[in-house]
């Protein structure tokens, strides 16, 4: 099951319990790096959407949706401040090897079937760039895109052409060059799915410490 926080962030709720590392048990350095990275989203989340409560509670007049939305933040605020699950991001542009997060969007651009558990798509990156016009700075956003070839993932339910939500936490693993169905050669960051279920016992001792 997962919970929508804020756009681009969802919780991730692990269904098996693992046992806690040992006293003493060094935190390896990829888990250590993403769950720096996830409480940067939660601390970020919180902001956004403390901001959003402020202007919601500051209209003089509160219509039913308003205070629908008025709950629904409360309720986000709580459970991410009871920060019982790691906050997960997206993955951020440019790629890197290594890198851990979700899809942009939460959805890719299905170009080709490769195989039963391989598959090129396409992700749309929203990036902030800073343009002059007039002789004046302006900050505007742009997409940019980029192809992943995602293994390891059944495509029985994907369909070229059309788009596909995904919601499974990836790793980037690499590049590899491919050939694509017109006959060019083109290159694709390689994504498999990350195993959430190593990073929770780390998770959970590392909140049990804090005060």
């Amino acid at each position: 099951m997962f919970m929508a926080i804020v756009p681009a962030l969802i919780l991730c709720v692990s269904a098996v319990a693992t046992d806690p590392p040992a006293n003493g048990e060094t935190v390896p350095a990829k888990i250590e790096a993403f769950l720096k990275l996830c409480e940067t989203s939660r601390k970020g989340a919180i902001l956004q959407l403390e901001y959003t409560l402020r202007g919601l509670r500051s209209q003089d007049s509160k219509s039913p949706d308003t205070l629908r939305r008025i709950a629904s933040v409360e309720e986000d605020l709580r459970t991410l401040r009871a920060n019982e699950q790691p906050v997960v991001p997206t993955l951020a542009f440019p790629p890197t090897t290594g890198a851990i997060g979700r899809l942009p969007r939460l959805a890719c651009y299905v170009d080709q079937i490769v195989s039963e558990s391989e598959m090129l798509v396409r992700c749309s990156f929203p990036v902030r760039i800073t343009t002059v016009r007039r002789f004046q700075a302006q900050g505007e956003t742009i997409v940019q895109p980029v192809t992943f070839l995602i293994r390891g993932v059944s495509t029985r339910q994907a369909h070229e052409g059309a788009d596909l939500q995904m919601v499974q936490v990836f790793e980037i693993t690499g590049k590899k060059t491919y050939r694509s169905v017109d006959g060019r050669t083109s290159t694709a960051w390689v994504v498999s799915e990350f195993n959430m279920k190593a990073v929770e016992p780390y998770f959970r001792k590392s909140n049990s410490a804090r005060p």
